[in-house]
């Protein structure tokens, strides 16, 4: 099952995000197939636009086993992510990542 996941960091926390981002990068990374697409969600459109978030797709078997992935992020260890995220489950249908 495919799960689109929103978590937004907790105010005033950007430079406690940049210190851990590689520790997130490399935790996410070694997640190998589970993680389909990842990303920083962003204060706006322009070019100084910096990081209020993360947005992931995600493969798991079930909300249980994506929300225990997110719990693992190094991101929320920190305690830079909100309490409350965003876990929807989601089917998808086209794209480029699909092979239907």
């Amino acid at each position: 099952m495919f799960f689109i996941i929103l978590a937004a960091d907790r105010p005033g926390l950007l430079e406690k995000r940049l210190e851990h981002r590689q520790r997130h990068i490399d935790y996410w990374v070694g997640q190998g197939d589970a993680l389909k697409v990842a990303g920083a969600m962003l204060s706006g459109d322009g070019p100084d636009a910096t990081p209020i978030g993360s947005s992931f797709l995600i493969e798991a078997a079930d909300e249980a086993a994506a929300r225990a992935l997110v719990a693992a992020d190094p991101f929320t260890l920190e305690g830079i992510f909100e309490d409350d995220l965003t876990v929807q489950p989601i089917r998808p249908a086209i794209g480029v990542w699909r092979k239907e």
